[in-house]
C-alpha cells in the first residue's frame, strides 16, 4: 500500500528542474574524480523544515552530483538504506532534466521518507526531536560505504546531541557532554570509545546540519562541536562543517573531499582524562549559586520546617584530586552519579574544573524526597592526598542552605571500587544530621 504524500511536500520534480537548467548545455570536460555522497536523515524532522531538506536534497542531485558519482541516502537513527543513486559516467546526465526523468522512483522514496510520520523512542526526562544516532551511523560508513575508487563525502542533517534510549547515560541533553575519557576508552565502555578504531573513517569528510539552537550556551557548542572534531578526528575523517545553516552545509559539501584541508588544527584529546562520565554546563548560573558562592548568607540556621522536599546535595574541595558525589532519595531508587546522570527524581551536576582552585559537583532532586530515607557518599576516585582529605558538604532544602564537612582517610584514589577493603575510600553522609535534626525535632515536624 504506498504512503500518502502530506500535502505540505507536495514539490514535483519537474518543479525543480531550475536548479539545473542551465546543465543541459555544458561543454565537455574530463570526469571529476568519483564521489559518494552519503546523507544521513533524521525521521524525526520537524514538518517546518522536511520542504527545505527535500529541495535542498533533489536540487543537489540534479545540479551538484559529478558523472560518475553517486548520492546514497539514509535513515540515521535506524541506519537503514532510503534509496540509493549512482549516476553514470555519460554525457546526457549532465543535464538536470535526464536526472529527473531517470531518479523519478529514487526522488518519490526521498519525498515518502519525508513525509512519513515516525514513531520516536519514549525514555525518561529525554527528547529525539531531529535525532540521529551518530556514532552507530558512522560506524556504519566505515563498515559498509567506503571505496578505494572514491571519495567519502557525508551530509548529516539532524540534532547534533546524541539521545540513547537504551543507554540514557550517554546521552547529550540540558547541557551534558561527554569527557575525553570516553574518546580513550573501548565501545564496549562507551559509546564514543575510540580505541583500536584509527582510521576507520580515513579521509571521510563530514558536513553536519542542525536545525534551529540546541544550545543551553556559546560554551556548550563549542563543547559538542570540539568533542565530534576529536571523535571523527580520531578516526582518520574531519567534521568540514557543524552549523545550523542548510545552504552552508550543501555549499560546502559542492566544493568536495578538500573542503576540511584548510580548517584550523583542534586540540587533541585530553590523555589525562581517562574517567568515563557525563558533564554539564547549564544556561541558568544562579543554579549553581548555593554551592559556587564561598560565604553562606547564614551559617546560624536551625533545623528546617519540614522533612519532605525538594533538595540539592553537593560537594566542594581544594587540589588536584578527584572526588565523587553518590546519592539516592531511598534505598531502592536508582543512584545518581558520573556514569548516571539522570533519574526520575533528578540530576547529577559536575564543574569542569572551571576554577584551578575548587572543584564541585551536586545532586538536584526535582521530585520530593524524604530526608530520612536519603543516602549519600563521597568516594575519592583519583589524585593522592597524603594524610588524607576533607572537603565541604552543601544541602539545599526548604529555602535555606547547610553546610558540613567531610574527610576521607585513603591518601590516594581507588577509581570507585567499592567492598569491604575500600572503606577507607569512601565516606557516608548523614543527611539529617547536616540539616540540624534530631529524633525528637523530626518527630515534631512531621506532626505538624
Amino acid at each position: 500500500m504506498k504512503m500518502k504524500i502530506q500535502s505540505w511536500l507536495c514539490i514535483s520534480v519537474v518543479s525543480l528542474l531550475s536548479f539545473a537548467a542551465c546543465g543541459a548545455e555544458k561543454a565537455a570536460s574530463p570526469a571529476p574524480q568519483p564521489i559518494r555522497y552519503v546523507i544521513g536523515l533524521s525521521p524525526f524532522l520537524d514538518k517546518s523544515v522536511k520542504d527545505d531538506v527535500y529541495r535542498r536534497i533533489v536540487g543537489f542531485l540534479l545540479e551538484d552530483v559529478p558523472l560518475n558519482s553517486s548520492m546514497w541516502i539514509y535513515d540515521a537513527w535506524n541506519v537503514r538504506t532510503i534509496t540509493q543513486i549512482d549516476v553514470p559516467d555519460v554525457r546526457a546526465f549532465r543535464s538536470g532534466k535526464t536526472r529527473a526523468n531517470q531518479f523519478k522512483e529514487q526522488i518519490n522514496k526521498v519525498k515518502e521518507f519525508l513525509a512519513a510520520n515516525h514513531d520516536q523512542p519514549q525514555a525518561n526526562r529525554l527528547k529525539f526531536d531531529q535525532a540521529v544516532r551518530f556514532p552507530q551511523f558512522m560506524d556504519f560508513v566505515g563498515q559498509n560505504l567506503r571505496a578505494s575508487n572514491q571519495s567519502i563525502v557525508v551530509i548529516v542533517l539532524g540534532s547534533p546531541l546524541y539521545a540513547d534510549p537504551k543507554e540514557p547515560g550517554f546521552s547529550m541533553a540540558d547541557g551534558y557532554f561527554p569527557s575525553d575519557g570516553h574518546l580513550l576508552a573501548t565501545r564496549e565502555k562507551s559509546v564514543y570509545g575510540l580505541q583500536e578504531r584509527a582510521g576507520a573513517l580515513k579521509d571521510v569528510m563530514v558536513h553536519f546540519g542542525y536545525f534551529g539552537d540546541p544550545w543551553v550556551s556559546e560554551v556548550y557548542q563549542e563543547k559538542i562541536a570540539r568533542f565530534w572534531n576529536l571523535y571523527l578526528g580520531g578516526q582518520g575523517a574531519r567534521l568540514a562543517t557543524f552549523c545550523g545553516d542548510l545552504p552552508t552545509v550543501f555549499n560546502a559539501a559542492k566544493a568536495g573531499p578538500k573542503f576540511a584541508e584548510a580548517r584550523e588544527s583542534r586540540p587533541g584529546i585530553d590523555q589525562g582524562q581517562t574517567k568515563l562520565e557525563m558533564l554539564r554546563i547549564t544556561r541558568d548560573i544562579g543554579v549553581a549559586d548555593w554551592i559556587t558562592r564561598d560565604v553562606l548568607p547564614n551559617t546560624q540556621i536551625g533545623p528546617p520546617s519540614k522533612t519532605i522536599g525538594p533538595m540539592k546535595i553537593g560537594i566542594r574541595w581544594k587540589g588536584n584530586i578527584d572526588l565523587d558525589l553518590y546519592a539516592k532519595p531511598y534505598p531502592e531508587a536508582e543512584t545518581l552519579f558520573f556514569e548516571h546522570t539522570r533519574s526520575p527524581e533528578g540530576y547529577y551536576f559536575k564543574d569542569h574544573r572551571s576554577s584551578p582552585e575548587r572543584e564541585y559537583e551536586f545532586i538536584e532532586f526535582e521530585s520530593p524526597v524524604n530526608v530520612w530515607q536519603m543516602e549519600a557518599r563521597v568516594n575519592f576516585y583519583e589524585g593522592h592526598a597524603p594524610g588524607g582529605l576533607s572537603g565541604e558538604i552543601r544541602i539545599e532544602f526548604d529555602g535555606k542552605i547547610y553546610s558540613s564537612h567531610f574527610s576521607i582517610v585513603a591518601s590516594h584514589g581507588n577509581e570507585g571500587r567499592s567492598g569491604a577493603r575500600q572503606r577507607d575510600f569512601w565516606t557516608k553522609i548523614n543527611v539529617p544530621e547536616i540539616l540540624k535534626l534530631q529524633t525528637d525535632t523530626a518527630q515534631a515536624v512531621e506532626a505538624r
